[in-house]
């Protein structure tokens, strides 16, 4: 197979790979366009036919690119931009193609990487990144070789592929190196594309009847959660607080907008934990904390305190972002606001279950012992089903009146109405319980599924006391509850380090990287105070620079020195061979001199020469191959010509 033909397909392959990374991200119509471009390429390519004329395939393109500018807008201006160099790919691959023009493509699948590199930061995207690098290297390798060769050798094939792979495997370091001195600005010229897949979850302003249900049947990860001071509790302890609600209306549990803020030196103490979440993107602008949030660090956004001492931002949460909080574990929460307005039951809702209400533990008069009643009364008289069924504008009245079957949502907003109509102020919290712990990098991975509502009920003199009426999910009531295994944690753990490493590396980090860079070659202020010697992983990285150094220098000295014409590789298999060559010694003469010894060889020679020099002079029809085959018969007389000299 020819070297062209080869660079060809290894160029289709990298738009093929180009085309899955923009996938999503420009109209559809770009992809159907630049896809059918590379099948009929392809197919004209193979069946020898001639291409489009260029000034037709010009002029098409010149009124798809004016088509895509008109009207252009800002939030759409990636979109287009990504639009024009899909309809310059197409224009490349219909028209004519020489040498330069594969060049060109390469360049433009190049740019495609670069624009997918815009919006996709997450793993499978490093992975295409790394596989289409190899493509366009290896692919240049052989398009270059195709300018002094028609056809190759399969050994020289294997021979290529393999410098295509030490030539990716060389960049690694400099691109490492790259990637750690680039700047990071603290802000993005293209919000929303780097962050992904957007969850369902985020507990917005208000809880519809089903969004619970609809949360907790979506079983990606919602976020990841790094330990890094402080007793990790129980899974069974871990309430990720997102909302409070305070308003039952309608069925849906509403926010109010509060000016007053909490007061810091009034919190109570607990535990002290610090751990750093990465959030996945989701509908709202909920931040979630254990306990009470004392400090919290995040780049890019601005946090605000919200009721009960919830965090959120002041825009919507349309990427991934990560942020470090040091929180207080505790046991109650002070009151912000005045508890009264945690009294409110819509009239309709306390004239039906008024006296459900009044009938569980009727004398009791204490909120936190009447609170612990109704718990037990929902436990034990109601069952979990992530399928209520019947919702209606109040479908919590059918659930308790009818001993009905519900989620989380349903027993919280279950026991907060109960006990509002007793007068103990209750209020529902949103968020996530648990997450599944995962050794290897020493997180939480928190799932959509792991969405929850509990209750908070106040005690004066303690504050807001949390509450779990929720009895615990049956087995096999919900397949999105599966756990990962041991290839699932690995995998997740190495997608959690490409969050860790790529996404999350921001100027702080890169400071202090540059810090501590600049102190290996900065003299030490205590000489006489031993120095801990170099880590195993320093040794690694200069080992590897060193090797790649190596490679890429003998490849080089390879590509210089390698022969590049036929008469080149006759010299260069007489020498091998043990037979010396004079300076300026043509192959007729050589030929004539290994002659006088072994007339074979010599008449072998002389012949493959002529042959050689019709085609490279005289224009003769020499085939590669003939002038090939004719090397490898030289090369057996040589080697039988050796073995008699010895």
């Amino acid at each position: 197979m020819g070297p062209l033909k080869i660079a060809r397909y290894l160029l289709f392959v990298s738009l093929v790979l180009g085309l899955i990374s923009m996938a999503g991200e420009v109209a559809p119509s770009y992809t159907l366009l630049t896809l059918g471009s590379l099948v009929i390429s392809l197919w004209m390519d193979e069946k020898g036919l001639t291409p489009l004329p260029n000034s037709i395939v010009t002029a098409v393109a010149m009124i798809l690119i004016l088509l895509n500018l008109w009207g252009i807008q800002w939030e759409f201006f990636f979109s287009r931009i990504m639009g024009i160099l899909f309809i310059l790919i197409s224009a490349k691959l219909l028209s004519t193609k020489k040498v330069r023009d594969y060049l060109q493509l390469y360049l433009l699948s190049l740019l495609l990487m670069a624009g997918a590199a815009v919006v996709r930061w997450g793993m499978e995207f490093g992975f295409l990144l790394a596989a289409n690098i190899f493509l366009l290297l290896t692919g240049l390798i052989f398009l270059f070789a195709s300018t002094e060769r028609e056809t190759i050798s399969s050994k020289e094939t294997q021979t290529l592929f393999l410098w295509g792979g030490i030539m990716s495997f060389a960049l690694l370091p400099s691109t490492v190196i790259f990637f750690l001195i680039l700047p990071r600005p603290s802000f993005t010229f293209t919000p929303g594309w780097s962050g992904g897949k957007t969850a369902k979850s985020g507990f917005g302003e208000n809880i519809t009847p089903g969004s619970v249900e609809t949360i907790k049947e979506d079983p990606s990860v919602a976020m990841r959660v790094e330990w890094l001071e402080g007793p990790r509790p129980p899974r069974n302890k871990l309430y990720w607080r997102g909302k409070v609600y305070v308003e039952y209306q309608h069925g849906v549990w509403v926010v109010p907008w509060i000016k007053k803020k909490p007061t810091p030196h009034t919190l109570p103490g607990g535990r002290k934990v610090v751990y750093r979440i990465f959030l996945e993107p989701h509908q709202g602008n909920t931040l979630f904390a254990l306990g009470i949030p004392r400090r919290v660090a995040i780049r890019g956004s601005k946090v605000a305190m919200g009721l009960g001492y919830t965090l959120h931002t002041t825009s919507p949460i349309t990427q991934r972002v990560f942020y470090t909080v040091h929180s207080s574990l505790v046991k109650t929460y002070p009151p912000i606001l005045s508890p009264h307005i945690f009294l409110r039951v819509p009239q309709r809702v306390r004239g039906a279950l008024q006296t459900l209400a009044h009938s569980i533990a009727p004398k009791e008069r204490d909120s936190l012992v009447l609170a612990r009643a109704v718990e037990r009364y929902l436990r034990t008289n109601h069952k979990y089903s992530l399928h209520p069924g019947k919702k209606g504008p109040y479908p919590v009245v059918s659930f308790l009146l009818n001993k009905g079957q519900g989620h989380c949502e349903y027993f919280a907003t279950s026991m907060v109405l109960l006990l509002r109509i007793r007068e103990v102020p209750a209020r529902i919290v949103a968020g996530f319980l648990g997450g599944e712990w995962n050794q290897l990098g020493k997180y939480f991975i928190v799932r959509n599924s792991d969405a929850h509502t509990w209750v908070e009920v106040y005690k004066e003199g303690q504050g807001w006391v949390p509450f779990d009426p929720t009895p615990p999910l049956p087995p096999g009531a919900s397949r999105t509850m599966s756990r990962l295994g041991t290839v699932g944690r690995l995998l997740d753990y190495l997608r959690f380090q490409w969050y860790h490493w790529v996404i999350s590396y921001n100027i702080e980090r890169q400071t202090q990287l540059l810090k501590k860079a600049l102190a290996l070659f900065s003299p030490s202020p205590k000489p006489h105070m031993p120095t801990s010697p170099p880590s195993k992983a320093t040794f690694v990285l200069i080992l590897i620079i060193g090797v790649s150094l190596f490679l890429l220098y003998r490849f080089i000295s390879w590509w210089q020195k390698r022969p590049h014409t036929w008469g080149e590789k006759l010299v260069n298999t007489l020498q091998e061979q043990g037979f010396s060559v004079e300076p300026g010694e043509t192959l007729l003469e050589i030929a004539h001199r290994i002659g006088q010894e072994n007339p074979a060889l010599g008449e072998k020679i002389e012949k493959a020469a002529e042959l050689y020099y019709w085609k490279e002079y005289g224009g003769g029809d020499i085939s590669p191959q003939t002038l090939d085959t004719m090397l490898q018969e030289i090369k057996v007389l040589l080697k039988k010509a050796s073995k008699k000299g010895k």
